[in-house]
């Protein structure tokens, strides 16, 4: 598998506050990367950095080769880093599918306009996105909920539904922010499998911030471990689960 992002000797400062430490990993293609440690250990600092909701002080983040570091949130969205949130974002009035068609938007040619006028090429652009919407919630098993209204949906599903509008577009790259918060143990597999779905069959490279260490355990093909803005350990599952230092401060055992 080839690296898709390389974050290296990545550093954060708040006025004088050192909230990322030279941290350096890769991420590669069809990889599933979990980011574990305690409250304030800089996990959501190094996604803001990553995806452009903070400026880094030092180091890069290369995406394919192509630095990203400095640049505004939507400029690295577009250029391949997709991100979700704790709190979603869907729009509740919308059905399972308009909002997935939404991810879509970028990659439609043809404005609104187009498709009221009933211009030729826009209809086809705009069938061609419906159709591949469907295609999406199909593969995360949730095409039978396609008409109902986002906002009718359960915390679980909202948030399902929001990774498959965030990989719409097929971005190499995938930032999720604790996936499973809240949801039930039936839920939780869900989301589990479609993490591995996105890695396996998309070649999603997926870094995922989660609290959740067992459930980490059983999807991450590796794990970084931070604690005060600093990597105190990064390697495989077998890895972590025998540091014992990770052990002893993270995973309650020694």
């Amino acid at each position: 598998m080839s690296d898709l992002l390389q974050v290296s000797s990545l550093g954060v400062r708040f006025s004088g506050l050192t909230a990322l430490d030279d941290v350096s990993f890769t991420l590669r293609e069809g990889e599933v990367r979990a980011v574990i440690g305690p409250n304030g250990a800089g996990k959501t600092t190094l996604f803001n950095a990553i995806s452009g909701y903070v400026t880094p002080t030092s180091g890069a983040v290369l995406l394919q080769g192509r630095d990203l570091a400095g640049q505004s949130p939507h400029a690295i969205a577009e250029h391949g880093v997709r991100r979700t949130f704790q709190n979603g974002g869907l729009f509740p009035a919308l059905t399972v599918l308009e909002n997935v068609m939404t991810g879509l938007h970028a990659q439609t040619p043809g404005s609104f306009l187009d498709i009221v006028l009933g211009r030729r090429h826009a209809i086809e652009a705009e069938q061609a996105a419906r159709a591949q919407a469907h295609d999406l919630l199909k593969l995360m098993s949730m095409d039978h909920m396609a008409d109902h209204r986002a906002g009718d949906l359960s915390g679980g599903q909202q948030r399902i539904v929001e990774i498959v509008r965030t990989v719409a577009s097929d971005p190499p790259v995938l930032l999720l922010d604790e996936p499973a918060v809240g949801l039930s143990p039936v839920a939780r597999d869900q989301m589990l499998e479609i993490i591995r779905r996105l890695a396996g069959e998309k070649g999603v490279g997926i870094l995922l911030i989660e609290h959740a260490v067992e459930l980490v355990m059983s999807v991450a093909d590796r794990i970084l471990v931070m604690a005060a803005g600093k990597r105190i350990a990064d390697g495989t599952v077998p890895e972590i689960r025998e540091d014992r230092a990770v052990l002893e401060a993270y995973l309650g055992y020694a």
